[in-house]
């Protein structure tokens, strides 16, 4: 019996199981479990393009999750169910990067990346450049402002629509794309000035 229900959860739209959710509150968690379960990948992947760890892309994913689960009961459903949840996820990981006081991508996280995938016994010239371009081009990301950072975060990370970004920002088309256009001016300024700094030590 709880099968055949569970089942039909799985059918039910975002709305009817937002419905479920507010109506039945405490009292029946396997509506809340069918939401966490259809949007778990898509807030883990926010939460680790923020902070590029797996372990800590966890924990604020459920951090997330904890946060969706307080506010269901005033989700009134002016925005997608789905646009609502990414928002928070957006919110929940610029409030940890602000607590930590510094952003997710710094240079030294990126080439320990690097260095424990590569082979410790032939690291050649190539291998090294390529270390060394994606050290310089964490410092530029992390040198971007919040704004900006977002919304390369959501096109060139996640590769997401600009219609999808315009509604999770809360901003038009035409703003997505030139805030987008400006986001990588700025990049390409910040890796340019990283790249040149380097070269005058």
């Amino acid at each position: 019996m709880d099968h055949s229900s569970d089942t039909t959860l799985t059918d039910l739209p975002d709305e009817e199981l937002v419905a479920l959710c507010q109506a039945q509150g405490s009292y029946d968690d396997r509506p809340i479990q069918e939401l966490l379960r259809r949007y778990q990948n898509i807030v883990w992947r926010v939460c680790y393009s923020y902070m590029r760890n797996p372990q800590d892309a966890e924990d604020l994913t459920q951090e997330v999750f904890l946060r969706v689960y307080r506010s269901l009961p005033q989700f009134e459903g002016r925005s997608s169910l789905k646009t609502w949840i990414y928002r928070i996820a957006l919110n929940t990981c610029k409030n940890e990067i602000r607590h930590r006081s510094r952003r997710p991508q710094t240079a030294e996280s990126d080439v320990q990346t690097l260095a424990d995938v590569l082979p410790s016994t032939s690291t050649t010239e190539s291998e090294w450049q390529k270390i060394n371009t994606r050290r310089q081009l964490a410092v530029a990301f992390s040198r971007l402002r919040p704004e900006e950072y977002d919304i390369l975060t959501l096109r060139d990370v996640e590769e997401r629509p600009y219609t999808e970004i315009a509604e999770l920002l809360s901003i038009n088309l035409s703003a997505a794309k030139m805030r987008a256009k400006r986001a990588r001016e700025s990049l390409k300024l910040n890796l340019y000035q990283v790249a040149g700094s380097e070269f005058a030590v």
